[in-house]
Parts: structure tokens; C-alpha cells; sequence
């Protein structure tokens, strides 16, 4: 079979979370298929880090995909015309892009919808795009694939789809999140946070991953005595005024550091250095960070919205989003009380388990060769 892949996220030092799930699950598909032919569709120069296998070809296409009017020209025409030219027999698309103008089957990831129950936390021309377009991907899709039994339900039930249609996949952990030694977490502390410990939030500063939330909470675990640093990983996705408006108002400012997007190294030695993540975002189609700190035995909080706690089982404190001071609670009870963050690492480290990137290939692979 030839299976199309839209690897237009597979960018080199700069994976983010849909990238890292398309590049978890397909070196493992390549390599575990190769009586299967791949194509990979970019559109910008690739790295050949990216062409796994010797069943892997690719091609870049033009425009780069980054904005409503050039998704439109990528997947209307470009990937259309690369399908029939490569005489593809199926077509898969890992951030659930598909096009309307080829016969082919497809399947895509859906990873969420949270544009089609909070589109004011987009840019209107983004949630505008989505909210037309997505229904009608979720429609002509032949089967799709998602990564939680929160967002299966609530596309079937959002776009009117068979809940049988959907597959569950659950995200995995990459393999270089694992427990400190005690020299390895000194050595980050001081490169990072001038030897202070802290707390960290990893994501793309957007409304919906409340950065506003945690600085706010953060203040009031201050005031109430905490005193350790705010570590803030990532870059905003987009214009956000809250989180600005939060940081002028917040009195512990110079406590919060930000440090821009990590590289895999060094962001998994920040997060088992960590004292807790913190993640009570407003929705997630799953929160790949709750399980990379539960493999880094990094006690967590998070957030009790769409399929947070269905990631975080037992394993982790919770709090509504909203609720600044029950966070900022959290906080000092994990670092006042040994004994409940040696519990939470504990819980963590089991609940880790049952998220593995090899089961997520499986999965995602079952499907593209039922075709």
C-alpha cells in the first residue's frame, strides 16, 4: 500500500506536540511496515533526520501552511496533486488537516475541538477556518483517529459522527523524561533558576492553557508564604492579552522566568528538576506534559476541564481553572508536605505505565492497514 503522510509539523528542533506524536508514530509505522511505501508531504525543506526508513520518500510542496488562506491552497491543491501523482492509496493526516478535492480515503488525527467550544481563544480567522472546515473532515473521513476517550466523545457527539468511526490512541512519553539524581537536578537549578527551586508550566502560551490562571495562582502562593520560582517553558502562540495584563499586575514578576522553547535534553531535565508542573489548562485534547512529569517523577497539578482528569487518574492534584487560591494551595502543600509529593511521584510513576508511544503506533497502524 501507499500511504501519504501530511508531515508538515515534522520541523527540526522545533517539535511540538502534534509534531512529536507524528514523529513518535511514524518512525515507528515505517520501520515496523516495510512492505508498505510512505510518502512524506512538507511544506518547507525537511530534514532527512525525518526520512526514517528506506520504504520513506518525501517532497516538499508549496505554500507553507501557516494561516487560513494558505491551509486552503496546501490541502485544496497541493495535496490533491501530489496524491494522484504518487498514485497514493491512502492519505493520513496527523493534525487532522484533510482535502476535500481528492477520492482517496483519509484518516486523521483529531487531537481536540476546543476551537468549536471556545473560539474566542483563537484568532478569528483560525476558529473561523476550523469551525467550517473540521465538520465537514470529520464527515469524509474514512476513519479518525484521536487521543482520548474525552475527545472521541465529544467529536462524535459535536459533529454527528458514529462513535465506532473513532479510534482512541493515547499519547505516549519520550523516552528521555525520567527521574533526576540529585547532582543532575543542582546542576539544572542553577543554570535555570539560580540555584532556587520552582514550579514549571511547558506549552504554547494561548488563553486556553491559562498562563494568566498560574500567574495569578502563583501570586497568592507568594503572599501566603511560598517562595520559590515560577518557570514558564514556551512561546505564545498568538497575541495574549491576560497573560500580559496578569504579569503587569502580578508583585512576584521578577521570580517568573521565562525560557523560551527547550530542546528535548534540556527540557526533560527541567521537568524532572521541577518541584510540580502545573497544567490547569481550560481544555486539552490530552496534556502530553502530565504524563512526561509523571515519567520524570515530578509531582503535578492540573486542572479538572475536558480530558485532564481522565490523563491524570488519581495521580495528581486538581483543581477548577479558575480557582486560583485551590492551585495556589497545591502548591504549598507540595512543597511543605514530603510525604504527599513522595506519594504523587509514586502514583506518577505507575500512572506512566499505561502511556506508551509503542502502543500508540500499534494502534494508529491497525488502522491504516485495515484499508
Amino acid at each position: 500500500m501507499r500511504i501519504a503522510v501530511n508531515t508538515r509539523l515534522l520541523i527540526a528542533d522545533r517539535l511540538d506536540g502534534i509534531g512529536w506524536f507524528t514523529h513518535e508514530v511514524m518512525s515507528r509505522i515505517t520501520r515496523d511496515c516495510p512492505e508498505h511505501q510512505f510518502l512524506f508531504l512538507f511544506d518547507r525543506a525537511f530534514d532527512d533526520e525525518f526520512v526514517y526508513e528506506d520504504n520513506v520518500w518525501a517532497k516538499e510542496l508549496f505554500p507553507q501552511a501557516r494561516h487560513p488562506l494558505l491551509y486552503r491552497m496546501y490541502f485544496e491543491y497541493s495535496v490533491p496533486k501530489a496524491l494522484k501523482q504518487w498514485k497514493a492509496d491512502l492519505f493520513f493526516s496527523p493534525d487532522g488537516f484533510l482535502s476535500t478535492r481528492t477520492r482517496i480515503p483519509q484518516i486523521p488525527v483529531i487531537h481536540d475541538i476546543n476551537f468549536e467550544h471556545r473560539p474566542q481563544d483563537l484568532p478569528r480567522a483560525y476558529a473561523n477556518y476550523y469551525r467550517s472546515n473540521f465538520p465537514q473532515f470529520a464527515k469524509i473521513a474514512k476513519r479518525i483517529v484521536t487521543v482520548s476517550e474525552y475527545s472521541a466523545n465529544d467529536i462524535a457527539r459535536t459533529y454527528g459522527v458514529d462513535r465506532d468511526k473513532i479510534q482512541v490512541a493515547y499519547n505516549g512519553s519520550n523516552v528521555h523524561y525520567r527521574k533526576l539524581t540529585d547532582s543532575e537536578k543542582l546542576s539544572t537549578l542553577n543554570e535555570v533558576s539560580g540555584g532556587k527551586p520552582y514550579f514549571l508550566f511547558v506549552g504554547n502560551f494561548s488563553y486556553r492553557k491559562n498562563i494568566h490562571g498560574i500567574v495569578q495562582a502563583y501570586d497568592l502562593y507568594r503572599k501566603s508564604g511560598g517562595y520559590q520560582k515560577l518557570l514558564l517553558v514556551g512561546n505564545p502562540l498568538w497575541h495574549y492579552k491576560e497573560m500580559d495584563d496578569a504579569l503587569a499586575n502580578s508583585n512576584f514578576a521578577d521570580d517568573i522566568i521565562f525560557t523560551g522553547n527547550l530542546g528535548i535534553e534540556r527540557l526533560s531535565r527541567v521537568m524532572g528538576s521541577a518541584t510540580a508542573l502545573i497544567f490547569p489548562s481550560y481544555f486539552e485534547g490530552f496534556g502530553i506534559p502530565i504524563v512526561e512529569a509523571f515519567n520524570a517523577e515530578t509531582p503535578v497539578i492540573t486542572g479538572t476541564s475536558s480530558s485532564l482528569p481522565e490523563v491524570a487518574g488519581d495521580a495528581a492534584l486538581i483543581a477548577e481553572p479558575d480557582d486560583h487560591a485551590k492551585i495556589a494551595e497545591h502548591m504549598k502543600a507540595i512543597e511543605t508536605d514530603q510525604k504527599l509529593a513522595d506519594s504523587l511521584r509514586k502514583k506518577g510513576k505507575a500512572r506512566a505505565t499505561q502511556f506508551s508511544w509503542d502502543e500508540t503506533a500499534r494502534k494508529v497502524k491497525e488502522v491504516l492497514i485495515s484499508f
